[in-house]
Order: structure tokens, then C-alpha cells, then sequence
């Protein structure tokens, strides 16, 4: 009960349990339960169990295999993906990503890989929700939608048909990336938009962010060295998304889609900076969190297919940079960027670095790489997060 309490009501990730006796005798015993704080997260609320019987009309979906849930013995199971849907689900996160760099990617600091991000995100393990109460507010919302609109278009949807053919009219897979631990909470939970954005921001207004590149939603992966170590968790979410109000400027404007009947808002920045949508969605009922899938970060070129062996747009912001021939900004790798970052912070602002063959003199106050060969003097650019 404490280990549920820290975990599904608090949001802390559990790490380690260890026990021991204790006196001459081993006549006592002592437990330690080691939880780790990540940052401030919402609470996880319990969802209310409700009966098969009062889903009123309600049919639950027919490829749901839980025979306790389909015979209302409990409300709600998770259970393990079979083949077909996990090959559906990997086929989302393939077609969907892109390797394109926001500011909301962090450093991989447990890979030794010069690539700030990954070229594939390989599904390890894949679980799926049967939850009748959550469903049966889902449906009740989307009984709600006038399906006699042109569809938006969601980039999810190009696909993984196995598991997208089963979409109606206004709905569309999101993706939510999260911690392995906290994903299986929200399969059990649901969605609560009360403390929504308080960790990622806000920047189109509050309610649940979520994305159609799995490569958006990874920038929000993370490891939670508990439940599966080393791997990270992707919810992909069945949303009603209907018809969206489409800005692509910041501010909020969730009043501004309710007052217009949007059924959502879609913040357009790849329109505006060439880099992803993202769909923010207030009522927790045009969500029903489908899948978890655990994932691994693919670094290395020669284990993906060929169509996904695409070359690093964008940029996080965290490295230095240096202009190249054809008038663009290229990044500075990594080793040579933080030891650069170090030394402007302890005021050293004349440091050599070595990049592949060559010896560069980086002059970090005139903002000027020189390579020692051959005397040719670049332009240098400060990260906009050191």
C-alpha cells in the first residue's frame, strides 16, 4: 500500500526494496523501500471502477481478450500485446518519426554516441489497456462529435492499419512519452488535466500534450531504472481530435477553442519553425490510453532500415556551432562542445580541440574556429542552453 501510494498517487518512481533481520536471533526484521524524486508530476488519480452492466449500449471493442473484464468479474486488465499489434504498434513509431531536433531534447548521457538523436525507437515490450470505465467515458464523448466533418489529417495515421483501421471518424492515435512506471499508472488511471504542464510547460494553454511523431513524443522518454532499466515508455493514446483550433503562434487558447466548438488545439510549429504539432486536448474524456510500449533508443545507422537512416535536422540548442561553406550552422560534436561549454563557464575563452583528423584553436570570446593545418578561420555560435 505505501509502494502504490508513492508511486500511483504521488508520482515518485520506486528503485530498490531490501530487507534484513535484525537482533542476535534474526528476531526482527527491517525493510527499506528506496523511491526516487523525479520533479514536480501530477497526482494519479484512482479511477473509478464501474460495471459492464451500467456501460449502457455501450459495446465494449471486439478484439479485447480479458474474459474477467469481458464477464464484468473487474473493470479493467492489462494485458500483453500480441504479434500483430506490436508489429502494428512499431510500424506508428517508424512511420511517424522524424529526426528532427527541438530544444525539448535533452542529452543521452547513458550511450556513448555522437548523435544527439537516435535513428529508431524499438518497441521491447507492448501492453494494452482493457478499461471499461475509461472506455465507457471515451465512447459516451465521442457519441457527442458530429461525424459528418472533413477529417484532419494526423500523421500517425500513415501506419500500423492493423491497429488504425480501427478508427472512426475524428479519432486519431497521439503519442505521450513518459517513464515505464508512469505509463502503466496512466493505463490503470487515465488522464487528470488538473496539474497538466506543470513539468514541460504550457505553451498553447493547459490540458494534455500529446504528439504525432513518436520522434516529439520521445523527447519526453524517460528512464526510470525501476520497472524495465535502460528502456523508456511511448503511451499511444486513442483521442478524439475532430476538428482542431490550428495556431501557430504561443499563447492560450483552450477558452478560445471551446468557445468556437474545436474539439481541440493544435499548435503548429512546424509550420511556423520546421518542427513538429502538437495536439492539446482539455477534456480527459477525448482520451482513452490505450498502449504502453517500452522502448530502446537505436543510435547505430547499420541496425535500422535503410528509409530510416535520415540525416539530423534542427537543433536542441545545446551545442556550439560552426558556420559551414554553404552559409548553414553545423553542430560541433558533442566531446569537443562540452569541453568548449566548460571552459566559457570557468572563463577560459581560447581552448584546442581535436575533430576527427584536424586541430581546431577556438577562440570562444570572438566567437572564431581556426584549423591549425590550414589556417582557415570559421564562425563559432554559442548553444542557447549551457
Amino acid at each position: 500500500r505505501v509502494c502504490d501510494f508513492m508511486v500511483d498517487r504521488l508520482g515518485w518512481s520506486f528503485v530498490v526494496c531490501n530487507v534484513c533481520n535484525l537482533g542476535d536471533y534474526g528476531q526482527r526484521r527491517e525493510q527499506q523501500l528506496i523511491f526516487r524524486y523525479d520533479g514536480e508530476r501530477r497526482e494519479m488519480p484512482i479511477a473509478k471502477s464501474v460495471s459492464t452492466s451500467t456501460l449502457g449500449g455501450i459495446d465494449l471493442p471486439e478484439y479485447w481478450t480479458s474474459q474477467e473484464v469481458l464477464n464484468a468479474e473487474v473493470s479493467s486488465k492489462i494485458v500483453s500485446c500480441d504479434m500483430d499489434e506490436t508489429l502494428a504498434l512499431q510500424q506508428m513509431l517508424d512511420g511517424s518519426f522524424q529526426r528532427r531536433l527541438t530544444r525539448d531534447r535533452n542529452f543521452e548521457t547513458t550511450v556513448k554516441t555522437e548523435e544527439e538523436m537516435p535513428y529508431r525507437l524499438e518497441v521491447v515490450h507492448a501492453f494494452r489497456s482493457e478499461h471499461t470505465s475509461l472506455w465507457f467515458r471515451y465512447s459516451n464523448r465521442l457519441k457527442r462529435y458530429d461525424a459528418d466533418q472533413d477529417p484532419f489529417e494526423v500523421k500517425s495515421q500513415a501506419a500500423g492499419e492493423h491497429i488504425n483501421g480501427r478508427l472512426g471518424p475524428g479519432e486519431a492515435y497521439l503519442f505521450h512519452g513518459t517513464n515505464p512506471s508512469s505509463s502503466q499508472s496512466i493505463l490503470r488511471t487515465g488522464f487528470a488535466t488538473l496539474h497538466a504542464g506543470k513539468s514541460t510547460g504550457t505553451m498553447f494553454g493547459a490540458g494534455i500534450y500529446l504528439a504525432e511523431c513518436s520522434s516529439k513524443a520521445d523527447e519526453y522518454g524517460r528512464d526510470d531504472r525501476a520497472t524495465y532499466p535502460g528502456l523508456l515508455a511511448v503511451l499511444v493514446c486513442r483521442c478524439l481530435v475532430g476538428q482542431p483550433l490550428v495556431t501557430t503562434e504561443p499563447g492560450d487558447y483552450v477558452e478560445d477553442a471551446r468557445a468556437t466548438n474545436k474539439d481541440c488545439v493544435v499548435g503548429d510549429r512546424e509550420a511556423k519553425v520546421g518542427t513538429y504539432r502538437e495536439f492539446i486536448i482539455s477534456d480527459e474524456a477525448q482520451i482513452y490510453p490505450e498502449y504502453t510500449v517500452i522502448y530502446r533508443r537505436q543510435y547505430d545507422a547499420d541496425q535500422v532500415p535503410l528509409s530510416m537512416r535520415q540525416k539530423v535536422t534542427g537543433t536542441s540548442g545545446r551545442f556550439w556551432q560552426v558556420r559551414l561553406q554553404n552559409g548553414g550552422w553545423g553542430n560541433v560534436p558533442r566531446g569537443p562542445s562540452t569541453l568548449m561549454s566548460a571552459a566559457y563557464k570557468g572563463g577560459n575563452m581560447n581552448v584546442t580541440v581535436s575533430i576527427g583528423d584536424h586541430t581546431y584553436a577556438m577562440d570562444l570570446d570572438n566567437l572564431t574556429q581556426t584549423n591549425l593545418a590550414s589556417g582557415t578561420t570559421r564562425k563559432l555560435r554559442k548553444p542557447m542552453v549551457m
